[in-house]
């Protein structure tokens, strides 16, 4: 890395008038929206124990005073934050000297105009210090891989084997899906695992799916208890029809007497008892101590 330059606050450079690398507009809605699914999906994800980082898309960045702002499609940076002020030109772009470290990772999308992804830039990110560069290229402008991912080491990147960046304990994957009813093959964050890092319409649309399958579950279960209390209620008719019938059978019109009393127990275990009891009992106070003790 360059040496670093302590500056007066009076003396920042007015980054609205320093020459960017590219001012041109995006060549697609693709790519613009590729840049959105890499910055918005980590707003309010916690990386490494909850640390702050910065996550952006087309901010430039500055490595000395002297020298034009390289501006990635994407960049990640950990231990930064923003300032809580747009007033202050020193915030308005990723000046080195002021965040006092250049970001973890940068990300260029390949478009279908190629802005030496692998050539200038290649040695703009190294120069700044960039532990990994990710080149993106969807179209197959540059080779026939569409994802190429370098690490810095002794100041020169070199092929990276893996898309882990245990650094920012995130990692990088090709994704096909839809996202923003655009169906394609997106690069999307994921965890070590390779599980893509939900979108808030993904998360959304997870937790819709829990309550419709907890609401179906609440139905099926008042469905089963339905079924359980008519069976027992009809297990209960039979019960009481037997007792009925051996009352009246063994103690004559005078065991109608307590069906009454019978009859108002819901208890099944206690009128099978009463059922059985009916063959063995001697009389009808017996039967009583039965099922009031």
């Amino acid at each position: 890395m360059s040496e670093q330059i302590t500056l007066d606050p009076s003396q920042y450079p007015d980054t609205t008038q320093l020459v960017q690398e590219d001012d041109t507009p995006l060549d697609s809605f693709i790519n613009e929206k590729q840049q959105r699914l890499l910055t918005e999906v980590l707003s309010g994800y916690e990386l490494n124990d909850g640390i702050p980082f910065i996550v952006a898309a087309n901010v430039g960045i500055f490595r000395t005073v002297r020298h034009p702002a390289i501006v990635p499609d994407i960049f990640l940076s950990l231990n930064v934050t923003v300032a809580d002020s747009w007033d202050r030109r020193d915030v308005r772009s990723y000046l080195l000297w002021e965040f006092g470290k250049p970001p973890e990772i940068a990300i260029e999308i390949v478009s279908p105009t190629p802005g030496n992804e692998l050539g200038s830039k290649f040695t703009d990110y190294a120069l700044m210090g960039v532990m990994y560069y990710v080149v993106y290229d969807p179209l197959g402008e540059l080779s026939d891989r569409p994802l190429q991912i370098f690490q810095l080491q002794g100041g020169r990147y070199v092929p990276k084997t893996d898309t882990w960046f245990p650094l920012v304990d995130l990692g990088l994957t090709l994704w096909r899906g839809v996202f923003e009813s655009v169906s394609d093959t997106w690069l999307r964050w994921c965890d070590a695992e390779g599980n893509v890092i939900p979108t808030v319409e993904e998360l959304a649309a997870r937790l819709s799916q829990t309550q419709s399958q907890l609401t179906e579950s609440e139905v099926q279960l008042s469905q089963t208890q339905l079924q359980l209390t008519e069976a027992q209620n009809q297990t209960k008719q039979a019960l009481l029809q037997g007792i009925q019938l051996g009352l009246q059978l063994k103690f004559g019109n005078a065991g109608l007497d307590i069906f009454g009393e019978i009859s108002a127990i819901d208890d099944l275990n206690l009128l099978q008892t009463i059922t059985s009891s009916l063959l063995t009992v001697d009389g009808l106070e017996d039967l009583r101590k039965i099922y009031l003790s």
